[in-house]
């Protein structure tokens, strides 16, 4: 019959109230049910049971599988993403997150392992209660198969077996939570190279600035400017291939820039930059005749004509290999020519009419005559009349130290020009700049006339540096410059960079205007890594989504009315589950396979049982398959298993773990002394994937052992209730002998509570080794460790005997001094070396960073050294004549008149020599022209020449101060005579760069070792083969206009340079020491690069050896260096973090010995206790159950453990005991077939001793059997709850087990 519906079912008071439950929990991590859950409900009748339904409310559900506990978990892991990405667009913005040392690395490294491994700790109880609930969520359901039910073990299951096999039963949420773990666990360890300390550029987007200069709004150059031509400084640009001054670019000339940054800073900054142009259009041009060296054009167009044009003719000559034309050749039939012309318009006047002819043709010649007599033809030509262009931009400019890296317009700039600058100023400066320079032929010093391919070009003197300066090109051909387009782009990139020079000096003026720009500074930065950032986050979300699932997924009400993870509870729940009882009573010392067979064609579900008789609500596993057959099916006894080692707690795992952590402490030992010993274990690149091979290389060994230690841990804890059970516990420490379901620091204080050093120390050892990843992150660094090496340098190229002053050293020495041009390769102020070259190869592979490694190394050096006299003003005669104008041609009708105005002669006092008094410009060492608005003067130079010195000296300097309007008009005067002499040096020389610069800043710049000095084979005095001196070196010096003064260019340099002294020092009598040493300073710097530009194969010259040195050229001696490179990347082995790992290791090896000594004995079971079925059958088959009153379910835990026994009274135990099988039941509950079981007891103090097998008394006089392996089971275990006679009757029809054999 079935029974109608109650509305509620409740416990034996009647209603289920909140005292009840709120008592009923002892586990922290349990909860209160808060909504009605809906269970099917059986009465329990001789037949299957109806079911009907009632709202029951179970009181228990995981802590952890609430929904706010797991919406905490989704904000996390959000906030995690968020913060990876915050840190990572900071990093990428700001070029890291700041600036560190790898002294504070543990900082940043420790953070986000620490806070990951945080997250894991606390997810793992998520991951183990849903594998906890699982079988049950299953067994509520439908009736399953056991095997899905009652024997689902993911519990103990390796993690990802669990993961798939969760897939495949449906089981989402575990699935889910497994997943999430192994994600986190992932994250721990890619989180060791999230933040790196790397050596990187740092960009400052608002560093202030300082613009030294500006285009000066005035049409005339300021004339207390000084500025080297700018004939000069092209020339070294284009023949010396010299870098761009600040301030000027191929296309651009722009305000310089000043900051206080080291010279290694990379900066960027917006300045107005002028750039000019060529505005043409297409004319026709005739040759209407020829005379001497000219050729007369008629020029014709729209806009501008030109009735007569002449110009240079072309030169119808051959060119011999060392320049010089061969008068005696025939003149060849053809010649190319290119002129660049400026021209005035007919129609138009003064400057309205002034344009430039840009022309390129192919005389022919028609008839062979010798030079200066020919005639011949236009054969083919392509010109333009074109007028120049200029305007002023906005350039960002972006320099490296003291190179400019690029220039480029900026952005949304504007254009301007300045209202009182004239385009045609610029391109009149231009070609004022070659009549600065004189007569001299530009392409002398080019070594030879243009040529495109092989076919020479006749050019003017602008259109030689214009094919010079665009350089050999094997792509461009002699037709290519008769198409307009490429002629007029190559014009116009003569005159922009030509120009750009000429804006440079002379339409800038002074300034200091402050501006903020953009600095790149290399530091070592905490850096974000992508790779590891973007695979963080990835993961991460993959974690909250999963979390998502879970959160969907859990159940939303209690499941159960206990806590499924103790003893006690597991107990109350099968209070009531007696077709499982009948099942399972004989397995306690079962294996796998035997619970299979036994459960094998069973279907449970659980259910709720309504007990009529108790009027109250029963939990219960039914087997749904035993009332399909008609009538109870029951398992045959089965034989015991062998009690198992879990396979991590074998004493062969232990073993071998205590080896592998005694290998990793000494394998860490070794390796830091290693380290120590070389500066670091390897080389590797920077910023290079490599990176994660030394943070997650060890981070993934030494997580792995975490993984198994805290599977060693679980274990522990997981059989720490049984192995206590096998010494008998009392009722109050069994209710409290769960370690599984909490978490390990409070598993540690309850391990602590209950003595059980194996548990703790296993605990401990987890703890312990939680630490592991955290600290290996900063185990291995990758830092700028400064390497070296020895290294032998031989000179390839050597100084030659020859000082004599060679074409460009002057022009270079100028650019030097007075355009901050850096010193060329192998000199450095006074001293000239040999070209060195290492004797073994530097390339890539020496893991040497060339563009930073640097060579230290004592070399010899040439230097020019003066020995002077200074002579004061007293010992000078002067004679200054005013209104007077002197011309020796009167005397000397044969004399090139070289007159001179105002003229002032003066006398030096020990400079006799060479004096003439016949002639009165040659009686004084000096006869200089004046002028009555100038003020200093200054004259110095050879005194081989004898034009405007004389003297005793080999060098005669004389400087002053004159003012007409005053007595004496002379107000100063010194001078200085100084012979010349060459020695070679030893220098403490630093080179770096493939190419072997010498390094010049102030810690690194060659030093010269005075005593190692000695005199050079170089001759002294004039050179009678080549009719020169080797004191005419100022000649070549380029000129520098000082307005209103009487400077000759060494002076006029003196007083400009880099090092220059003030002006109003040549007028201080106490200056002239100053004076003196800054003459011997400069003139060493030009003797210099004179000697640079006279090198020689070094095995043929000897000027660098000493005078005791047996070796016969200069490219015999070896020099001993050290190669260093202060930025090469070594892995570096910490020693804090080595000495950490090392004291956790050794922790935790002290930890798992002593674990092993006090839980060796850990084969207390046949299988896993993490399976419902394998903990039931550890209860069916004790009589815990006969201690249990009927309602235990819904009693408080209090109860339970008096249920249990109170005190020492009672005795709990695992082990094999002797229990009434059926027919000692009939006769009152003797077990007279000697029935054994092995599972769980209570023993109560009255029934100890009661012998039931006729074994002998034990020593304490009790009659007692021993069990195989238990506590004393010679005991009678009988039920002894109260019944009513329902329960009485089915009790009865209970089959009895069969007797074990």
């Amino acid at each position: 019959m079935t029974e109608a519906a109650e509305p509620m079912v409740s416990g034996p008071a009647g209603t289920f109230t909140s005292s009840h439950r709120s008592s009923g929990y002892h586990s922290h991590e349990m909860g209160d049910a808060e909504t009605l859950y809906e269970h099917p409900t059986f009465q329990r009748f001789d037949t299957k049971p109806q079911k009907v339904f009632t709202a029951t409310q179970l009181p228990w559900r995981p802590f952890y599988l609430r929904r706010s506990v797991l919406g905490s978990f989704i904000a996390t892991f959000a906030i995690i993403i968020a913060a990876i990405e915050a840190l990572l667009a900071v990093s990428n913005k700001n070029d890291g997150i700041a600036t560190s040392y790898h002294e504070l690395h543990y900082l940043w490294t420790y953070g986000p392992t620490a806070t990951l491994t945080l997250v894991a700790a606390l997810w793992a109880r998520v991951e183990y209660q849903s594998k906890l609930i699982a079988p049950w969520r299953r067994l509520m359901q439908r009736p399953m198969d056991a095997k899905d039910t009652l024997l689902l073990d993911y519990v103990s299951q390796f993690q990802l077996f669990a993961i798939f096999r969760a897939l495949r039963n449906k089981d989402w949420t575990v699935s889910a939570a497994c997943t999430v773990s192994a994600l986190v666990r992932i994250l721990i360890v890619i989180s060791t190279g999230l933040i790196t300390l790397s050596w990187t550029g740092v960009t400052s987007d608002s560093h202030p600035m300082l613009l030294q200069d500006t285009f000066s709004n005035n049409n005339a150059r300021l004339p207390t400017i000084v500025n080297l031509p700018p004939y000069s400084l092209n020339q070294g640009l284009v023949q010396w291939n010299l870098s761009y001054p600040n301030g000027i670019s191929k296309d651009y000339a722009f305000q310089s820039v000043l900051t206080n940054l080291p010279d290694s800073t990379e900066t960027q900054v917006t300045v107005d930059g002028l750039t000019n142009g060529l505005d043409c259009v297409p004319t026709d041009v005739a040759v209407t005749g020829y005379d001497i060296g000219t050729m007369n054009l008629t020029v014709t167009s729209s806009g501008c004509n030109v009735k007569t044009l002449s110009t240079s003719n072309p030169v119808l000559t051959v060119l011999q290999p060392n320049g010089y034309y061969d008068d005696s050749a025939p003149i060849p039939a053809s010649q190319l020519f290119a002129r660049f012309a400026a021209i005035q318009c007919d129609e138009k006047k003064d400057g309205e009419g002034k344009a430039v002819l840009l022309m390129f043709g192919s005389f022919r010649n028609t008839q062979n005559s010798t030079l200066g007599s020919f005639s011949g033809t236009l054969h083919k030509s392509t010109q333009m009349i074109c007028v120049p262009t200029y305007t002023i931009a906005r350039l960002d400019v972006t320099r490296n130290g003291t190179q400019t890296q690029s220039v480029g317009l900026s952005p949304g700039g504007f254009n301007r020009s300045l209202e009182s600058l004239h385009p045609w100023e610029i391109m009149d400066a231009h070609f004022d700049a070659y009549l600065a320079r004189g007569s001299r032929s530009p392409w002398l010093w080019h070594g030879g006339p243009p040529k495109i391919l092989t076919f020479r070009v006749d050019t003017d003197p602008y259109m030689e540096v214009a094919f010079h300066q665009l350089g050999p090109n094997p792509t461009v051909q002699p037709t290519d410059f008769f198409n307009p387009v490429f002629l007029k782009e190559f014009g116009e990139s003569y005159y922009r960079q030509f120009a750009a020079v000429v804006a440079k000096q002379l339409f800038m003026e002074p300034a200091s205007i402050e501006t903020m720009g953009t600095a790149t500074l290399m530091a070592n930065r905490l850096v974000v890594r992508t790779w590891a950032a973007q695979l963080m986050v990835g993961l991460t979300v993959a974690c909250l989504v999963l979390s998502i699932i879970v959160l969907f997924t859990i159940p939303r009400q209690g499941i159960l009315p206990r806590n499924p993870s103790n003893l006690p509870d597991m107990a109350v729940l099968l209070l009531h589950s007696r077709d499982l009882q009948a099942k399972l009573c004989d397995l306690g010392a079962g294996g796998e396979k035997d619970f299979a067979r036994a459960l094998g064609r069973c279907r449970y579900e659980s259910v709720i049982v309504h007990s009529a008789t108790r009027n109250q609500a029963e939990f219960a596993i039914l087997d749904q398959q035993q009332y399909a057959a008609d009538g109870p099916q029951h398992c045959s006894n089965t034989p015991a298993e062998p009690n198992q080692h879990p396979g991590i707690l074998h004493p062969a795992s232990r073993l071998t773990f205590s080896f592998v952590l005694a290998g990793l402490i000494i394998t860490l030992e070794l390796l830091l002394q290693k380290s120590n010993r070389e500066d670091g274990l390897g080389d590797v690149g920077n910023d290079t994937y490599v990176h994660y091979s030394w943070t997650t290389l060890p981070a993934l060994v030494l997580g792995s052992i975490t993984m198994a230690f805290s599977s060693m841990d679980f274990h522990v804890r997981s059989l720490a209730p049984y192995t206590m059970l096998k010494g008998a516990l009392t009722a109050n420490i069994f209710m409290v002998i769960d370690h599984l379901n909490m978490s390990v620091p409070p598993t540690i204080h309850k391990e602590i509570k209950l003595a059980n050093i194996g548990a703790l120390a296993t605990s401990t050892m987890l703890i312990v080794a939680s630490f592991f990843t955290i600290f290996s992150g900063s185990l291995f660094q990758a830092l700028n460790v400064p390497s070296a090496r020895l290294i032998t340098l031989s000179a390839t190229q050597s100084l030659g005997k020859n000082p004599n002053p060679e074409l460009g050293s002057g022009a270079i020495a100028s650019l030097i001094l007075s355009s901050n041009l850096s010193y060329p390769s192998f000199t450095y102020q006074n001293l000239a070396f040999p070209h060195f070259l290492p004797n073994v190869t530097m390339d890539s592979s020496s893991l040497f960073n060339l563009s930073t490694a640097y060579i230290e190394a004592v070399v010899p050096a040439l230097r020019s050294r003066l020995d002077c006299r200074l002579t004061e003003s007293w010992n000078h005669r002067l004679n200054l004549t005013v209104n007077y104008t002197y011309s020796r041609h009167a005397q000397d009708p044969d004399y090139i008149d070289i007159s001179r105005n105002n003229p002032l002669g003066i006398w030096i006092k020990g400079e006799e020599c060479q004096l003439d008094p016949s002639y009165e410009d040659l009686k004084y060492n000096h006869f200089l022209e004046t002028f009555s608005n100038a003020t200093y003067f200054g004259h110095g130079g050879d005194t081989y020449v004898k034009l405007y010195t004389r003297g005793c000296s080999d060098l005669l300097y004389t400087w002053g101060k004159i003012n007409y309007y005053s007595k004496p008009m002379v107000q100063h005067i010194a001078s200085l005579g100084c012979n010349v002499t060459f020695e070679r040096v030893d220098v403490d020389t630093t080179f770096f760069g493939p190419n072997l610069k010498i390094e010049t800043s102030p810690e690194r710049a060659p030093r010269a070792k005075e005593g190692t000095a000695q005199d050079t084979t170089i001759p002294v005095g004039v050179d009678n083969t080549q009719g020169s001196s080797q004191y005419q070196i100022y000649s070549y010096l380029s000129p520098i206009q000082i307005y209103l003064q009487l400077l000759d260019p060494f002076f006029a340099t003196l007083i400009s340079s880099r090092n220059a002294i003030p002006i109003a020092d040549l007028g201080d009598e106490a200056a002239n020491e100053k004076v003196a040493d800054t003459i011997r300073f400069q003139h060493g710097i030009i003797q210099a690069q004179n000697l640079a530009r006279g090198l020689v194969p070094a095995s043929t010259s000897n000027v660098t050896l000493t005078s005791d040195s047996s070796m016969t050229n200069d490219a015999q001696p070896v020099y001993t260096g050290k190669v260093t490179d202060p930025t090469r990347k070594r892995v570096v082995q910490d020693a804090a973090s080595t000495r950490i790992l090392e004291a956790l290791l050794g922790a935790s090896l002290v930890l798992l010995i002593v674990g092993w000594v006090f839980t060796h004995q850990t084969d207390v079971l046949p299988m896993a206790p993490t399976s419902i079925a394998a903990v039931a059958a550890l209860i069916f088959g004790g009589n815990l159950l006969e201690k249990l009153p009927a309602d235990a379910q819904w009693r408080s835990q209090d109860e339970i453990a008096a249920a249990f026994g109170k005190g020492g009274n009672t005795k709990i135990w695992l082990g094999w005991g002797l229990v009434p099988d059926l027919e000692g039941r009939a006769m009152g509950g003797e077990n007279e077939n000697g029935v054994r079981r092995f599972g769980i007891f209570v023993v109560d103090e009255e029934d100890e001793g009661t012998d039931t097998m006729g074994g002998s008394e034990s020593a304490s006089g009790n009659g007692s059997v021993l069990g195989d392996g238990g506590w004393d089971a010679g005991i009678r275990v009988v039920g002894e709850r109260e019944t009513d006679q329902a329960e009485e009757e089915e009790q009865e029809e209970e089959p009895g087990v069969e007797q074990q054999h």
